[in-house]
C-alpha cells in the first residue's frame, strides 16, 4: 500500500492538469490454470474457483516455507514482480486533443512516466532523465513541474 499512496503524492505535486490516476485492478474469482504433469504430457488447463485458488496460494507458501527452512536459508536469484498501474485521461479522444486543444498526448504521457519511476524509485523526475538532451527537452515543455522539481531539491 506504500507505492499507491506514494504515486498520489507524486501525482499531487507534480501533475497539475490532474490527468493521470491511480487504478485498482481486480481480479476474478474463477482462474484457470495450465499445468503439465510431466515432461512429456500434454498440458492440461483447470478451472480454480476461490477455495482451490486460497488451497494452492497455500501449497505454494508452505513450499517456499520447506524450501527455505521457514525463513532461515536466503532464496539467491529470485525475483518479486510487482504490477503498478495508473491510469492517463483525457478530456477528448487522441485526435480532439491533437488538432483542437494543440496538445501533445506523447509528451503528457512522458510526463506521466516519470512521475510513475520518481514515485517508485524514490528519485527526482530530473534524476531519472539520463541524457542532458531529454533533461531540456523536457525542462521546456514541462517548466513548471521539473522548476518545482529543482526548487525543492535546493
Amino acid at each position: 500500500t506504500k507505492i499507491p499512496n506514494m504515486l498520489d503524492a507524486s501525482i499531487e505535486t507534480f501533475d497539475k492538469d490532474s490527468n493521470l490516476r491511480s487504478t485498482k485492478i481486480k481480479i476474478r474469482d474463477i482462474w484457470s490454470r495450465k499445468r503439465q504433469p510431466d515432461l512429456l504430457a500434454k498440458p492440461s488447463t483447470n478451472t480454480l474457483y476461490e477455495s482451490d485458488i486460497k488451497s494452492e496460494s497455500n501449497k505454494a507458501y508452505d513450499l517456499l516455507d520447506a524450501i527455505s527452512r521457514s525463513g532461515s536459508l536466503p532464496i539467491a536469484y529470485s525475483d518479486l514482480d510487482v504490477v503498478v498501474c495508473t491510469t492517463h485521461c483525457f478530456e477528448k479522444d487522441v485526435m480532439a486533443t491533437v488538432v483542437e486543444d494543440n496538445i501533445n498526448p506523447i509528451e503528457k504521457l512522458e510526463m506521466s512516466t516519470l512521475l510513475l519511476g520518481s514515485a517508485i524509485h524514490g528519485a527526482k523526475p530530473l534524476e531519472l532523465i539520463a541524457h542532458e538532451s531529454e533533461r531540456v527537452r523536457l525542462q521546456s515543455s514541462f517548466p513548471l513541474t521539473l522548476e518545482e522539481d529543482e526548487r525543492a531539491a535546493a
